[in-house]
């Protein structure tokens, strides 16, 4: 459902009851990024799910973006909501954005799930994004083949193998989203900068990888987890990038093993 926060119209979907918990997608992503955690825990949590402007349903508004501007929409959301508290699960760019919104409102956040992602972006990386941001606006998406390398290397083999289709409809996804509004939000992604700053949050933090994640390697996971201040790292086997929706079982296993163990704080 469209919900008028602020000067931007957002999709959010709201399903479920019980502890909140707020799920933040990536670059290019929408609300089916997290399709299984909605199908799979809206019996013991009330699931919201924020679709970033520029992003899925939600309004194509110009730039610029910023991952702090993402964390302001969907603080802004839950408080529209009458949410006051929640976990708080962000993946690649949404993860970004749930360290922006636990920096800015620690208090709001019971407990933080940050998935493949990453406090900054490397400069190989940026120099990559950047180029295809500029190619996009320029071009559209179908220029982006071949620039970033192999399309399938953030995905895992076991994926690509038995269930190709999740891998298809994600890609799908991405390239429906406006051109100007996803460079944009990849503006956002490559100036984001978290260093030094999450280890005196306070906050439960858990960081999950999907070991076989070609977009944002393994190696990242065990320094992220150290700015955290020491965060457990899980490591899901099969799993690419989106390693939400390659092991959703495993997953949700972790999501909700986590979630028992740090009660809400509200």
């Amino acid at each position: 459902m469209l919900r008028q926060i602020g000067d931007v119209r957002i999709n959010v979907l709201d399903e479920g009851s019980g502890p909140a918990i707020l799920f933040l997608h990536g670059l290019g992503g929408c609300w089916r990024d997290w399709e299984p955690q909605l199908d799979m825990l809206g019996d013991s949590y009330r699931c919201i799910v924020v679709e970033h402007r520029g992003h899925g349903r939600s309004q194509r508004v110009p730039g610029p973006y910023s991952t702090r501007l993402f964390a302001e929409d969907a603080l802004a959301v839950c408080r529209h909501l009458g949410v006051d508290h929640a976990y708080v699960v962000g993946l690649s760019m949404g993860g970004m954005v749930a360290q922006q919104l636990a920096l800015a409102a620690p208090d709001f956040v019971d407990a933080l799930v940050l998935c493949d992602t990453s406090t900054h972006t490397g400069r190989r990386a940026r120099e990559a994004l950047l180029a295809a941001a500029e190619l996009v606006r320029a071009q559209g998406f179908e220029a982006l083949a071949g620039l970033l390398g192999d399309e399938d290397r953030g995905w895992a083999r076991r994926t690509l193998a038995e269930r190709p289709e999740v891998a298809r409809d994600n890609r799908r996804e991405s390239s429906s989203n406006d051109p100007d509004c996803w460079a944009w939000a990849v503006d956002a992604l490559v100036e984001h900068d978290t260093r030094g700053k999450l280890a005196g949050l306070g906050i439960p933090a858990l960081v999950v990888w999907g070991a076989e994640d070609g977009s944002v390697p393994l190696d990242f996971a065990r320094p992220l987890a150290e700015e955290l201040g020491g965060a457990e790292v899980v490591v899901l086997e099969d799993a690419g990038h989106v390693c939400n929706l390659e092991q959703p079982e495993a997953f949700n296993r972790t999501i909700t093993e986590f979630v028992a163990a740090h009660p809400p704080r509200g």
